[in-house]
């Protein structure tokens, strides 16, 4: 039983890890705004974009990004 609960729990991850990466791309091609991703994704879709991606430019300061201080400029 454990063992099927890990695995239902790995899957879960796997599958929230890979739904932040889409969003991340949706916000990097201009699909959608940082705005538009949901709340839950958030955090992880900001680390994906000022880490991997290096653009800090998209995400807002409140979750570790730059975008505040370009639009202010």
């Amino acid at each position: 039983m454990r063992k099927l609960i890990n695995k239902i729990k790995e899957k879960f991850e796997r599958t929230v890890i890979m739904m932040a990466m889409l969003f991340a791309q949706r916000v990097i091609l201009g699909k959608c705004d940082f705005d538009k991703v949901p709340a839950k994704l958030k955090k992880q879709v900001a680390e994906i974009l000022v880490d991997e991606c290096g653009m800090p430019e998209l995400v807002p300061a409140e979750f570790g990004g730059t975008a505040d201080d370009v639009e202010a400029k």
